[in-house]
């Protein structure tokens, strides 16, 4: 599969829906499978919509392209997301799944599943995190139109080598290294391979993790 980054989540509930705006919002294509679509056209907001049974294979098969590399079950039954991860994993191995499970013993289904999503306890940005991976980290807890990262640059981003004031764009701020040990100047240059915290406007967000990460 390739590693451009499209999403399939299955569930356009609450939880479903705001997930795929996140994505959606950042640049990522985002494909949602819903049982019932009344209401809903077949592309809105930039986001696909499909309706169906995602446990079923053919539906999967119609949401999934050779663009995919995550999928995210955020139904509200944990036993339907599993099975949907589950199903997904047996079609494509490559695929990085995370079930929305309420069960507080959650964290043992981590054997049939990527990731593991806890309504109960963690915000919406907590699915964009578990399905996001580990490179890009959206921090709970930070309300508004501004929107904090703990980001790691990637060694072929444009910002790579590059200082603070000419890498990103107006509406962004490099606030430190990740550790909180160093305070980053507009003058300090960006380090491949190094994590840092960085705030940005949510228009500008998109543009803000394509420079620090590349395209993908």
């Amino acid at each position: 599969m390739s590693e451009t980054g499209h999403i399939v989540i299955a569930g356009g509930g609450r939880v479903g829906r705001r997930v795929a705006s996140r994505f959606a919002d950042g640049g990522v294509e985002v494909t949602v499978i819903e049982r019932n679509l009344d209401g809903v056209s077949e592309t809105e907001d930039g986001i696909e919509y499909i309706e169906g049974d995602a446990t079923r294979p053919s539906i999967l098969r119609q949401a999934v392209t050779d663009e995919t590399t995550r999928l995210g079950a955020l139904t509200d039954r944990g036993d339907t997301n599993l099975a949907i991860c589950m199903a997904a994993k047996q079609l494509y191995p490559d695929i990085r799944t995370v079930a929305r499970i309420a069960d507080e013993d959650g964290d043992e289904y981590t054997e049939y599943v990527d990731d593991v999503f806890f309504p109960e306890r963690a915000s919406i940005k907590a699915a964009v995190n578990a399905l996001a991976g580990s490179d890009i980290r959206t921090l709970e807890g930070v309300t508004g139109d501004i929107e904090v990262f703990d980001v790691r640059v990637d060694y072929e981003a444009p910002a790579a080598g590059e200082v603070v004031a000419d890498a990103l764009p107006e509406g962004s701020v490099v606030i430190s290294q990740s550790d909180g040990d160093v305070t980053v100047q507009h003058s300090t240059k960006l380090v491949g391979g190094r994590r840092y915290l960085v705030a940005a406007d949510r228009e500008v967000a998109g543009e803000v993790l394509k420079q620090l990460q590349g395209e993908d």
